[in-house]
């Protein structure tokens, strides 16, 4: 394993860069790097992460098919092994039998639970007999390396001598596209856990960081999808750049996806609200007396307000209320959001000041 994550980024780095050097770059070099990138991505994102290992959403055999072919492509191991890791992350999180967990450090995160010799109980594939039953994921664990090697290597290498380029593809589309696939990746579970806000959990390490979503499909969203992993979307927001939550959606009305998991609003508001609120309390312990009473009675004010909105939210929700009552609670929620935000950022002030 040390060995092909030196040689990949070895050969796809520095392989490329002294290709382009003799050789220079042409249209179709690119184009193949973004596209297997793309193709590759989607298949982990949406693939591996949201279909199999949270089984966020349902969909029919050929796309499982499809997918597990897209997300061999990215060579990070098969659906079974990756999945089973995965809901370890998840169960356990931070913990001994978190098997990329974050209080190793950065490293250990990032790339050395791959490499570093593990026990093998630990290591051992488990919690995924459900998968177990699906065909592509039996074909897969028969055969992953040949489809990897016939679809991410041997195809582009084709590809390329329908231009005349076929070393220049394989670079490209091969070793370069599957150097940043798998680094994108791992900057979820190490970045992710470093950068970023904690908007709906705010004891989990992970956070939410909309720029490695630009380069994960949509998976820099980490803090939310750790407190609601079963949802099959990341970035929750309209504009949040989630490639993969809109393919599940729009191929949803078409019914080739469906029982798409969404995790109730007044529940993600409720995240919210716990999370600013212990945001402040850990700012008032560090201000004075004076201002902490007139503060603290504000906030808890308006956490009450959000409580009894939220509650009536959820009893509402039972016996299916009209949407306009459910926009009325929205529309109340995020005022009161928007207040404790403000006092938030006045707290901060406060104990800046009194910290210089």
């Amino acid at each position: 394993m040390v060995f092909f994550l030196t040689i990949f980024p070895l050969v796809g780095i520095v392989g490329t860069s002294f290709y382009i050097y003799f050789y220079g770059v042409v249209w179709q070099e690119p184009i193949l790097l973004l596209s297997f990138w793309f193709i590759s991505g989607m298949g982990i994102t949406m693939g591996y992460h949201r279909l199999f290992s949270h089984k966020s959403y349902q969909t029919n055999v050929f796309l499982e098919w499809v997918l597990m072919i897209f997300g061999s492509l990215a060579l990070e191991n098969t659906i079974l092994k990756w999945s089973s890791d995965h809901r370890k992350h998840h169960n356990k999180p931070e913990s001994e039998d978190d098997p990329y967990s974050i209080t190793k450090g950065f490293w250990y995160a990032h790339i050395g639970w791959v490499v570093e010799n593990t026990d093998e109980e630990k290591n051992k594939i488990m919690g995924v007999k459900d998968l177990e039953k699906k065909s592509a994921v039996r074909f897969q664990s028969k055969y992953y390396l040949y489809i990897a090697v016939v679809f991410g290597f041997i195809v582009p290498f084709l590809i390329g001598l329908s231009y005349g380029r076929p070393i220049g593809a394989v670079l490209w589309g091969s070793f370069l596209r599957i150097t940043l696939v798998h680094h994108a990746t791992f900057f979820i579970n190490s970045l992710c856990h470093y950068v970023g806000r904690r908007t709906y959990d705010l004891e989990s390490t992970a956070r939410d960081s909309w720029f490695m979503s630009l380069f994960t499909f949509g998976e820099g969203y980490h803090n939310y999808h750790h407190k609601f992993p079963s949802d099959f979307r990341n970035g929750i927001s309209w504009f949040a750049f989630d490639p993969s939550k809109w393919f599940i959606n729009i191929l949803s009305f078409t019914g080739i996806t469906k029982n798409l998991r969404r995790t109730k609003e007044y529940l993600i508001f409720k995240s919210k609200f716990e999370s600013i609120h212990k945001s402040m309390n850990t700012i008032l312990f560090s201000i004075d007396e004076s201002h902490k009473s007139f503060y603290d009675e504000k906030i808890k004010t308006l956490i009450q307000s959000a409580n009894e909105i939220i509650n009536a939210w959820k009893e509402s929700d039972k016996i299916m209320s009209d949407m306009s009552t459910f926009k009325q609670y929205k529309s109340e929620l995020k005022k009161i959001y928007k207040d404790l935000k403000k006092i938030s950022k006045n707290l901060k002030k406060e104990s800046l000041v009194l910290s210089s």
